[in-house]
């Protein structure tokens, strides 16, 4: 049986008048057949869950339920994303994606304890850490650019980060977020082959005496 095995990374700017900007840390890990991805900023309130090949969600936990208020109504499903497995090819596929827009980075403390995944400063980039599992036996290719180890699963499967990046149109720069909005991506619903989360900036905006809220 495999050891439960953890990841920690982040998205930020290394170089340049801007490095430092991140999306502050995000957690990935295994246990027994299942694998969870959650980040640190959510507060142990959300959590990305991919149980074997059965049930896949994004959901509040349950350790947060249990709170005397919690963010979520009590009685209501508290996985209101649910989505079917993705199927292996070759001995691979594609589980999950974190994708952090250019605006989504914000001032934030560095640890030393994640990977950092190199953001560069442009805004006609998405930047994702791609989540694949692979069958017993199988490798990822030499060319994909992995991002620390493979957490390992109780069947002998893997689970690799890798970073992948993607153009996307318009290059006009913004002010610095006030903070993240991760906004679930699921197939069926938008255009991706994966279920994954995108990371946007959220800016507040005074008008008229009160205060608008946008996301970028």
């Amino acid at each position: 049986m495999a050891k439960k095995s953890k990841l920690g990374f982040a998205f930020t700017i290394q170089s340049g008048p801007r490095a430092g900007l991140t999306s502050g840390p995000w957690r990935a890990w295994t246990s027994k057949e299942d694998t969870y991805v959650t980040s640190v900023s959510l507060g142990g309130t959300w959590k990305i869950s991919l149980h074997g090949d059965a049930a896949w969600r994004i959901a509040v936990t349950a350790e947060h339920m249990r709170q005397e208020r919690p963010v979520w109504p009590k009685g209501i499903d508290r996985a209101p994303w649910k989505f079917s497995p993705t199927q292996f090819h070759e001995g691979r596929r594609l589980a999950f994606v974190i994708a952090a827009s250019r605006g989504s980075l914000i001032p934030g403390a560095l640890s030393d304890k994640d990977i950092h995944i190199s953001v560069e400063d442009r805004w006609d980039l998405i930047t994702m850490a791609q989540m694949w599992m692979t069958e017993p036996g199988v490798e990822i290719p030499g060319t994909w650019r992995v991002v620390g180890d493979a957490l390992k699963l109780a069947s002998g499967r893997r689970v690799w980060i890798i970073k992948e990046t993607q153009h996307v149109p318009g290059d006009k720069e913004e002010q610095i977020a006030a903070g993240i909005m991760s906004e679930p991506m699921l197939p069926g619903t938008h255009d991706v082959s994966a279920p994954g989360i995108l990371l946007r900036g959220v800016h507040v905006q005074e008008s008229t005496g009160s205060r608008a809220v946008s996301d970028t």
